[in-house]
């Protein structure tokens, strides 16, 4: 039967997907399913299901020019076209949960809804459970969450009275591959200097790579804000920037698993 279905496969590693999301990807060897996915994503499923072929997304990424808004919005309406007009079944694989920082899904969702059209959403553990891992957050100030894009280039300040995540902070680099870390350190470099309109530079920063492909593992390293640009990070790399005057514990870099 024709439909969309969206599934998040976790962050990481195959320990992280759900028994939901591994029956719909075994599933599509037999219901002969379109399925897509970004290069990291269909190592992933490379890995769990050899058989099964996921097709490219990359080239919508490497587009020079494009706005990235435009890119996903054209990847909803491809998507959803190939499901509802040409009446294929199709699967949407996409790293950690579908429902955060995702602009495509969101489109699709919105798309969804406004015609009627049937859509599946296979939840996935997000990527925010490893960066907690890493850190001590305990709550009393909240937490913000936000894009390096938002601060770096839509110029939106953090309250510096709560503790924040900074997700994607290699958002410049090429294409689709999670771990390429490109030209990472050009958005590295435009975020630290926004942040340091509110912070100072000796305040302590954590950054966090909390997606890969299947071998991957989770790593952190704490850094003072003034040096942030000066090492690349993978595109989906996470900054953990405590309370200017928040808990001494939320400074802390937490010991990660020793496996």
């Amino acid at each position: 039967m024709a439909g969309l279905t969206i599934v998040g496969l976790g962050p990481a590693r195959p320990e992280h997907l759900t028994r939901e999301a591994m029956q719909v990807l075994e599933g599509a060897l037999h219901t002969g399913a379109r399925v897509y996915g970004l290069a990291h994503v269909r190592e992933l499923v490379a890995d769990l299901v050899p058989a099964l072929q996921v097709r490219s997304l990359d080239y919508l990424y490497a587009m020079d020019g494009i706005p990235r808004p435009v890119v996903y919005r054209d990847l909803a309406d491809m998507l959803v076209r190939r499901a509802f007009e040409d009446e294929q079944d199709v699967i949407y694989v996409v790293a950690g949960s579908p429902l955060f920082i995702n602009d495509a899904v969101l489109w699709i969702r919105r798309t969804c809804a406004e015609a009627g059209h049937p859509l599946r959403l296979v939840h996935g553990m997000s990527f925010l459970d490893l960066i907690l891992d890493r850190v001590y957050w305990t709550g009393h100030q909240g937490l913000q969450f936000m894009s390096a894009w938002n601060v770096a280039q839509d110029g939106m300040d953090p309250d510096t009275r709560s503790p924040t995540v900074i997700c994607q902070l290699g958002e410049s680099s090429s294409g689709g591959d999670a771990v390429d870390a490109g030209s990472s350190t050009a958005m590295l470099a435009a975020l630290r200097d926004r942040l340091l309109s509110v912070y100072p530079g000796d305040h302590p920063v954590i950054i966090l790579y909390s997606s890969g492909r299947p071998d991957y593992r989770s790593l952190a390293r704490q850094v003072p804000l003034s040096v942030l640009a000066d090492e690349p990070v993978p595109v989906y790399s996470n900054l953990w920037v405590p309370a200017l005057e928040g808990p001494e514990i939320e400074r802390v870099l937490a010991p990660g698993d020793p496996s």
